[in-house]
């Protein structure tokens, strides 16, 4: 799993995406977008430390965890003890390209509907206007030749008819695509059909028709397959209905020529448009599905070439095409790397590196405490109260031993505290209530070892008669 060739620790940390916590402030603004437009997200209403046991892995990657197993904690881990932090990142990025996703669409319906009633305001001041105008010009056009009653062509009823037609055609159409939820964000699917221009509207209105196929020729963007479905459609409609396959170009050139005073294009009026979706897949190709990335992932070569067909033959950039890749990343990292998250950082509360560290200074210890036990036998120090000095050295001998073996600090878990590389201090404080609990029970085990251990050694030194050795 991951890039286990890398030569390195440092060189693999400089190909990760995030140098601390705060890079994963996207990624967090994006779950929370996600929480708040899908109700599938909103299950964990309750705290997952509140649960008696382990988090899953999705709730980890959901930002439902408290440390030391939350999300910036596996990040670390991933980067530095797995060597596999390109699939995380790769995961992060996804999530953060659905989430785009998703404000593009909410995005075309907040801005058809916004516009849709500046323009029903706007037609309304004007009906003002224009009646104002109307009386005056019964008073002031009028001339003796006229007939009562006859206006001298204040307005042409023809241009009045071609704007009311045009008028009626967007908004039936405006009221067709919101009636067919076309918009809907909140179902994954419903939201890559969309993307796909695969949603179709039916309606028998020859005006609705004529702007469809008007707004169809301007975007020029429905490929060869589309304009097949579209015949295949229209052929088995009968005369008075017709099918029509909508997709996101149709509706932005819409909103540009019905709704934009300006007729800007929709790239330059909005901050997410069908562009930076397409920037966005473009990136994630070439970070991990490109020969040359060093962030290349390894997957089956099936997945990587299905998803690069998809990308750059078929141009999708609907959140469904990382579904595939997203599923073998997401079990590659269920069964390899997050047991072994699980082991070092909740059955443990002190880094291998600590424990190394401490394995050394407890034998140091172990010297020093033999040493005094032998000098005051051998000293014959008859004093039980001078022989219990013992005590200190084997006890600290016993705790940094078992510490280390078993890598977990009595001391610091009865504080709530725990040691990890995810942060720059080294400690993390045990919010989880499970882990802290699990870690407690252990904690006892390793005190009453070390207590009975360091007890036997002070005991025997203590009580050994003493002899004073003579030259």
């Amino acid at each position: 799993m991951g890039n286990p060739h890398l030569d390195s620790q440092e060189e693999f940390v400089n190909k990760s995406n995030l140098v601390d916590a705060t890079g994963l402030q996207n990624y967090y603004d994006a779950l929370n977008e996600l929480e708040k437009q899908n109700v599938n997200l909103n299950s964990f209403e309750q705290p997952v430390s509140e649960f008696n046991r382990w988090p899953t892995l999705f709730e980890i990657l959901n930002k439902k965890t408290e440390s030391p197993l939350d999300l910036w904690s596996f990040y670390v881990f991933m980067r530095d003890e797995e060597n596999a932090i390109d699939y995380l990142d790769f995961w992060i990025d996804t999530v953060q390209h659905i989430n785009l996703c998703k404000a593009y669409v909410k995005g075309l319906r907040d801005t058809l509907i916004s516009s849709s009633k500046m323009k029903q305001s706007g037609k309304a001041n004007d009906f003002i206007t224009n009646k104002s105008d109307t009386r005056k010009a019964l008073t002031q056009k009028r001339t003796r030749f006229d007939p009562p009653g006859v206006i001298n062509d204040v307005y042409s009823n023809r241009n009045s008819q071609n704007s009311s037609n045009a008028s009626r055609s967007s908004s039936t159409l405006l009221e067709l695509l919101m009636k067919n939820d076309l918009f809907e964000d909140q179902d994954p699917h419903r939201l890559s059909t969309f993307l796909r221009g695969e949603t179709a509207i039916r309606t028998s209105d020859p005006l609705v028709n004529a702007k469809i196929e008007d707004l169809k020729r301007k975007s020029q963007n429905l490929s060869s397959k589309l304009d097949e479905k579209w015949d295949e459609s229209k052929e088995d409609m009968s005369s008075n209905f017709r099918t029509s396959l909508i997709d996101p170009e149709m509706v932005e050139k819409f909103i540009e020529n019905d709704f934009d005073d300006q007729h800007r294009s929709f790239d330059q009026s909005h901050l997410i448009s069908r562009s930076s979706l397409r920037r966005s897949t473009r990136n994630i190709l070439e970070t991990y599905f490109s020969n040359d990335s060093e962030k290349k992932l390894e997957i089956p070569r099936g997945i990587a070439s299905r998803l690069r067909y998809a990308l750059e033959n078929q141009g999708r950039d609907d959140p469904e095409v990382f579904d595939e890749a997203r599923e073998y990343v997401f079990k590659a990292m269920e069964f390899n790397a997050y047991p072994n998250f699980l082991r070092n950082h909740a059955l443990k509360n002190v880094t291998k590196k600590s424990a190394a560290i401490r394995l050394l200074l407890s034998i140091i210890c172990a010297l020093a405490a033999f040493w005094t036990g032998y000098t005051l036998i051998f000293m014959n120090y008859q004093s039980k109260s001078t022989r219990a000095v013992v005590v200190v050295p084997f006890f600290f001998m016993s705790y940094l031993f078992f510490s280390a073996f078993y890598r977990i600090d009595p001391f610091l878990c009865f504080a709530g505290y725990s040691e990890s590389i995810a942060t720059p201090g080294g400690i993390i404080p045990n919010r989880d209530k499970y882990v802290r609990s699990v870690l407690t029970k252990r904690s006892l085990f390793v005190l009453t070892v070390l207590c009975l251990v360091a007890a036997a050694f002070s005991i025997i030194f203590a009580l050994v008669p003493g002899k004073r050795l003579v030259h």
